[in-house]
């Protein structure tokens, strides 16, 4: 309360000291009248130093604050000559005309190339400039963000950042409705050729949703500046086991207050799983032993498409429209080979399983809206409403074939088909309101959702299929979340900034199993505070505190109580009581130089859900699902170190090192896991010349704990080479990944009276060629500046 108490205090300070300073206003135009937009105005003292600036806006308006006094008033073009004066301030307010006078080229298109640095460092997110990297031409998009500064997957192909998993994503400012698998299969059918940077945001402010221990990623994709139409399309052709290929094509089209964006991507992949396994348990004298092998082939084709069309209906007003839709298909044959056997490594039983799963995936989402700009300043109100869906079908086929010495052979054939239908509705309204040296922000919002569920599982016996009662489930799940926040940033000095905000969560959930006549309600009240403090000692050193409070949600599956048959030997379960776990966020940031980063860290989760594997008694099944077992809490440091060797050779570092503590119980197993994880990667590009380039990359993560896991060290190389031609149009891309196939998971389990464990490998190792070409034109010339303080104003 004293920390919000302070806020507020501060929040009336800055509104007294903005109510005593007087203003300047005016417009700026050239010789015959037309407005000059995106003009710098720059006000400084006599001796020099800049007291405030702004940029005109599109009618060439701009206003300035300040105390009364005399000073030098400056307006900057690119096509105008500048303009210099001297103005005195008095105590009323002054309204200015400036006429510029333009230069004497003849600037028919004014084209400014600027190479952004990989990293940028902003109050309260990292972005990284990813576009033009040659490593990850021909990638996906989940290929990119896991060899990105600052994030990495675990062996189970989640993405975490910090030390942290539950990860969200935006595009272009735009969540998606994805968790889980399905948040991998959406960044796995993405280009990373059209993705410009990201943004990450490890401790969210108040106007996103709380939901996500990890944060948010703002994937930002290329979009035209001009009035013009471009064409881009591309195919790549991968080979590693298998072969894989995959193609796309866009339409990007701006004209006057229209701007259009059409993308479809398809692609076939074919690949493979390798999966070793290990389980035993049972007391020495008679203890049990299995080994499982299995050997699963994928053979994928997809379909994705997505549109946005932004109209811009007056000079206040925007409404835009975003649809997006992928299909998907895949077949998974697989075989199992599963022994038994005695401590002297005597088989007692084999099972040879073999099996089939036809999967067919459907996610879509169409999103509205609405912008109004309430002044020139930056004051604007936005409503959002969002309608979205996935649904799965998967149909699945076994076929056990027991062996052992004691009984005769025999054979049992089993079947599963799952229905999933998903359905997400949202609305949500925002209000910004900057001013000179603060800015206010507040909303609410309003989700609901709604997940049908339909599990049938047969027996084949006696020539006929019939229905397990004990493995066939409904399940209906429903959740409503309401939230309002508000958040405030100002400038505390020249040195100076914060940022504060609170946001409210109310949560019901209803869980409904029709055939266990089970019903399962949840509903509760969160706040979730946010709070930002940055100093800049000097132009080459500021430091940043970043504190949050954040959600992660169970997602639908694991809510799920079906018993999902895997073999005969392993299941899947989900749980309807499973909780939301609760995470408190600490950052420090260091940043030196504009780009050498570190951050010490400290996060600490409260209700901390996992998925463990429990033995079900009196029989030889491990059955996977999941509880809220304790608490963890991870204390670490991450260090972001870019150099240039040279001109044309850049050396890109990034080392994260975090100690794990966690305190888990169920039944009567009580553990307390402790480990020290480190993770690093590096980069090495290398820039031939502007159409040549080449870079290699890579990483090593040591062992780490992750609830009851341990998992093994891991580690790959990638190598990419790209060359640009035909008047940079067209762009040729050729890049190996998991250059010494080392990227692999490997993960145990140890219990009082039983040990698991796994080893996974998959098709990592591959040889990809690309090719893409865009093609447009301009609609007409005209002037296409770029203002000089375009990088502070998107700091706002």
């Amino acid at each position: 309360m004293k920390k919000y108490g302070l806020v507020l205090i501060v929040c009336f300070l800055s509104l007294q000291l903005n109510a005593q300073k007087l203003s300047i206003s005016g417009q700026i135009t050239d010789t015959d009248g037309n407005s000059v937009i995106q003009a710098d105005v720059i006000l400084k003292t006599l001796n020099g130093e800049i007291e405030t600036y702004t940029s005109t806006d599109t009618l060439g308006n701009f206003r300035l604050k300040m105390l009364a006094g005399k000073y030098r008033l400056e307006v900057h073009h690119l096509a105008y000559l500048s303009y210099v004066d001297t103005i005195q301030i008095l105590n009323t307010s002054s309204e200015l005309k400036i006429k510029l006078k333009p230069k004497q080229e003849n600037l028919s298109e004014v084209i400014i190339k600027t190479k952004k640095p990989l990293l940028e460092k902003k109050l309260d997110r990292l972005v990284i400039n990813v576009e033009n990297h040659p490593v990850f031409f021909g990638s996906s998009g989940f290929e990119m963000l896991s060899r990105a500064p600052g994030i990495y997957r675990t062996g189970n192909e989640d993405l975490q950042m910090l030390g942290k998993s539950g990860l969200r994503i935006l595009v272009n400012g735009r969540l998606q409705h994805l968790s889980g698998d399905e948040l991998t299969l959406f960044l796995k059918n993405m280009s990373a050729e059209d993705i410009v940077k990201i943004e990450l945001l490890t401790t969210p402010p108040s106007n996103y949703e709380a939901e996500g221990n990890a944060g948010y990623i703002n994937i930002i994709t290329k979009k035209l500046k001009e009035e013009s139409w471009k064409v881009r399309s591309g195919f790549h052709y991968g080979q590693g086991k298998y072969a894989r290929a995959k193609g796309n094509i866009g339409f990007q089209y701006q004209h006057n207050r229209m701007n259009a964006d059409l993308t479809y991507h398809a692609g076939k992949i074919n690949s493979f799983e390798n999966i070793e396994q290990y389980n035993e348990f049972g007391e020495s004298q008679a203890k049990q032993y299995y080994r499982s092998y299995n050997h699963e082939m994928r053979y994928t084709v997809y379909h994705s498409i997505r549109s946005q069309l932004d109209w811009e209906l007056n000079k206040k007003s925007l409404l835009s429209f975003v649809s997006s839709a992928m299909l998907q298909k895949s077949n998974r044959p697989s075989r199992n080979h599963t022994f038994q056997f005695q401590e002297n490594s005597e088989i007692l039983q084999e099972i040879n399983t073999s099996s089939l799963a036809n999967l067919n995936y459907l996610n879509y989402s169409n999103d509205l809206y609405y912008e109004y700009k309430l002044d020139t300043l930056g004051k604007k109100v936005s409503f959002t409403t969002s309608l979205a869906g996935f649904g799965l079908q998967d149909h699945q086929m076994f076929r056990n074939r027991f062996q052992s010495a004691s009984q005769l052979p025999f054979t049992e054939n089993l079947q599963s088909n799952f229905n999933n239908q998903s359905t997400i509705k949202a609305a949500k309204l925002d209000l910004k309101l900057p001013y000179e040296n603060s800015t206010w922000e507040t909303g609410i919002k309003y989700a609901s959702m709604k997940a049908i569920n339909n599990f049938i599982f047969e027996n084949f016996n006696e020539d006929k299929w019939e229905l397990d009662p004990n493995l066939s489930n409904d399940f209906i799940y429903r959740e409503q979340n309401t939230a309002a926040y508000i958040s405030f940033q100002t400038k505390l000095s020249k040195k100076w900034q914060g940022k504060a905000g609170l946001r409210a969560e109310y949560t019901d959930t209803r869980g409904k199993s029709p055939t266990l006549n089970q019903v399962t309600t949840y509903n509760y009240l969160k706040l979730f505070p946010t709070l930002y403090l940055q100093y800049e000692i000097n132009e080459d050193y500021q430091m940043d505190i970043a504190f949050a409070r954040r959600i992660n949600r169970p997602n639908y599956g694991s809510l799920n109580p079906f018993i999902t048959y895997q073999s005969p030997l392993f299941s899947n379960q989900g749980n309807p009581l499973l909780r939301p776990e609760f995470t408190y966020s600490l950052e420090w940031n260091h940043i030196l130089s504009d780009k050498y980063i570190i951050t010490p860290f400290y996060n600490y989760t409260e209700a901390y859900y996992t998925e463990f594997p429990l033995r079900i008694e009196n029989s030889n099944e491990t059955r996977y699902t999941f509880g809220n077992l304790g608490t963890y809490q991870s204390t670490g440091i991450q260090v972001i170190l870019p150099f240039n060797l040279t001109k044309k050779i850049a050396w890109q570092h990034s080392l994260i090192g975090l100690y794990q503590n966690y305190r888990l119980s169920y039944n009567d197993i009580r553990q307390e896991p402790k480990d020290f994880f480190w993770r690093y990667q590096a980069s090495i590009s290398i820039n031939f010349s502007e159409a040549f380039k080449t870079e290699i990359s890579g990483y090593y993560e040591s062992s780490s704990s992750q609830a009851f896991y341990r998992s093994a060290n891991n580690s790959d190389v990638s190598l990419g080479v790209t060359y640009t031609f035909l008047e940079q149009k067209a762009r040729l891309t050729v890049n190996v990944t998991d250059l010494f196939y080392s990227n692999r998971a490997k993960a145990n389990i140890e219990y009082p009276q039983q040990s698991l464990g796994f080893y996974r490998l998959n098709d990592t190792r591959r040889v990809q060629i690309g090719f893409t070409y865009e093609f447009g034109q301009q609609l007409k010339n005209r002037k296409t500046v770029i203002s000089a303080s375009e990088e502070e104003q998107s700091r706002g």
